[in-house]
C-alpha cells in the first residue's frame, strides 16, 4: 500500500483530511495434551482501517487486504459513507503532537518449539504428581504474539510502535469426596528457561484443591475482603464511570459529581497506558494522541475524566490519550489502560489479621447479567473461605454478594498492597470493607 498516494487521492477527491491506521500481529500457540504436542498453530495478520472526514463527517472503512488499484473505488465509497452520517457531533483527525517515548526494560527471550514442548512435558508432570487431588490437567499451552501499529495521516502524523507478550497457562481438575473444583491460571514468562515450575504449579493446583468440601454460608451482612481477583473483576465492570463518552451523554453516575468525594479518602485511581510496569504500554493512542498519566479519583474526589478526542470535543476539554480501537476494524471509542485503584502498604494475610472475622471473595461470577452499570447495583454469584480470628477457616460457595458499587467504595477500611498487573490493563489490589451483604443458606 503506497500510504501517500491514498493520502493525495484523498485529498484530491475532496475529503478534509485522511487517516491509514494498520495492525501487524503475529502469534504463536502451542497446547499439550496427554504427554504429547496437541496443537500447533502460527498466524500473522496485516489488518488496514481508514479514516476520512467529508463535510465535517468521519466515515471509517476497514481491510484485511487493500490493493492500490482499489484506491479510487475505495475513497469513494468513504465519501458516500460520509454523506450518510446524520450525527451533529463533529470529529476529527488529530495533528502530530511531539512525545517522548517510553519503552519497557523487559528483554523477551524467544524460545523454539522444541523448547515450549520440553517445558510443557515437565509441566504436566508436576501438575499430574503434586497431589492426588489433583484429577486431570484439562489444558496446557503456551501462546505469543507480537504486534505493531502505524498511523499517517493527511496533516502530518506518522507514528508507530510495537509491543509483545508471552504467556504459559494451565488448567486443572481436582476432585475430593464427590466434589470436583477447577482453576485456570495464567503467567506472563519473559523467558521460559527462568520459569520456576515448581512455583507455578503451586499456584495453580492450590487454588483448585482450597476450592474443595466448600459450603454455602448463612445470609447476613459482615466485614468482607474482594480479593486482588475478585475486586479486579468487580472494577473492571465500572471504568466506565470515568468514560467521557458516556458522561457526555448522562449515562454515568458521575455526570453532576465534579470534583466531589465519590469514595472512601483511601481510593485514589490511576490511568497510565505509559507504566512500564504493565504487560503493555502505549507512547499514543489509536488516534496519535500522545499518552500520559492521569489520575481519575484523588484520595476518594473525582478528578478527571478519560477522553478521546471526539468526547473532549464534545466536553470542550483536551483528549487524554484514552482514544483505543477494540481492534483494527472497530471504531474508536474511550477505554482506559493501564487503570488501577492505587495499592496500600497491607498484604492480603496482614488485611485477614486486621478483620478477624469475615469473608473473603476470591471469585465473581454472572459479571455481565448481574450487573446494572447506571445505578452501579450488583448482585453476583461469589465463592471464597470464611476468617476466624484472622485466620483462614473454611472455602465458602453457592453464596450471592450484593450490593451498590458507589455505596461500597465508600466503605473502606484497608487497601492492600498485592497490586500485580500480570496479564491485565485494569487491576486493583484486594480491598477490604467495612461491611457487604452476603445471601447464602
Amino acid at each position: 500500500m503506497n500510504k501517500q498516494k491514498w493520502i493525495d487521492r484523498a485529498l484530491e477527491l475532496g475529503l478534509e483530511s485522511f487517516e491509514i491506521y494498520q495492525s501487524l500481529t503475529s502469534e504463536r500457540s502451542v497446547t499439550w495434551y496427554e504427554g504429547k504436542l496437541d496443537t500447533f498453530t502460527t498466524s500473522k495478520v496485516l489488518g488496514t482501517s481508514i479514516r476520512g472526514v467529508y463535510q465535517k463527517k468521519m466515515a471509517n472503512m476497514a481491510f484485511e487486504k487493500i490493493e492500490d488499484d482499489q484506491m479510487d473505488a475505495v475513497l469513494q465509497a468513504l465519501i458516500e459513507q460520509a454523506k450518510t452520517i446524520s450525527s451533529k457531533e463533529e470529529d476529527k483527525i488529530r495533528t502530530p503532537q511531539p512525545f517522548e517515548s517510553v519503552h519497557k526494560p523487559t528483554k523477551w527471550v524467544v524460545p523454539d518449539v522444541e523448547q515450549v514442548k520440553e517445558v510443557l512435558k515437565q509441566l504436566e508432570s508436576k501438575l499430574k504428581a503434586y497431589d492426588p487431588r489433583i484429577l486431570q490437567v484439562n489444558e496446557l499451552g503456551y501462546q505469543e504474539a507480537s504486534g505493531k501499529r502505524m498511523i499517517t495521516n493527511s496533516l502530518g502524523l506518522d507514528v508507530e510502535d510495537e509491543e509483545r507478550m508471552q504467556i504459559i497457562m494451565a488448567y486443572v481438575v481436582a476432585g475430593e469426596n464427590n466434589d470436583v473444583q477447577v482453576n485456570y491460571e495464567v503467567e506472563v514468562v519473559e523467558d521460559l528457561s527462568t520459569l520456576d515450575l515448581d512455583v507455578f504449579v503451586k499456584k495453580v493446583c492450590d487454588k483448585a484443591i482450597e476450592k474443595l468440601n466448600a459450603s454455602s454460608m448463612p445470609s447476613q451482612t459482615l466485614p468482607v475482603i474482594f480479593e486482588t481477583e475478585a475486586m479486579t473483576s468487580l472494577f473492571s465492570a465500572f471504568t466506565g464511570l470515568w468514560n467521557g463518552e458516556l458522561l457526555y451523554k448522562g449515562i454515568s453516575c458521575l455526570k453532576d459529581k465534579w470534583n466531589e468525594k465519590i469514595f472512601s479518602e483511601k481510593i485514589t485511581i490511576e490511568d497510565d497506558p505509559r507504566n512500564v510496569e504493565a504487560l503493555t504500554i502505549a507512547n499514543f493512542d489509536d488516534e496519535g494522541c500522545p499518552t500520559r498519566k492521569k489520575v481519575l479519583v484523588k484520595d476518594g474526589v473525582f478528578v478527571q475524566a478519560l477522553h478521546s478526542t471526539k468526547s473532549a470535543s464534545c466536553m470542550q476539554t483536551e483528549s487524554t490519550g484514552n482514544g483505543f480501537k477494540s481492534g483494527y476494524a472497530s471504531t474508536i471509542g474511550v477505554s482506559p489502560m493501564n487503570c488501577c485503584i492505587v495499592p496500600g502498604e497491607k498484604s492480603l494475610q496482614q488485611l485477614e489479621e486486621t478483620m478477624k472475622d469475615g469473608l473473603v471473595i476470591t471469585d465473581l461470577q454472572g459479571l455481565h447479567a448481574g450487573i446494572d452499570f447506571v445505578t452501579t447495583n450488583f448482585s453476583l454469584q461469589a465463592s471464597g473461605y470464611l476468617v476466624k480470628d484472622g485466620k483462614r477457616d473454611r472455602s465458602v460457595t453457592l453464596i450471592t454478594v450484593a450490593g451498590n458499587f458507589m455505596d461500597l467504595m465508600k466503605k473502606v477500611e484497608e487497601v492492600g498492597s498485592d497490586l500485580d498487573w500480570s496479564y491485565h490493563q485494569i487491576k486493583s489490589p484486594s480491598i477490604y470493607f467495612k461491611e457487604c451483604a452476603v445471601s447464602g443458606e
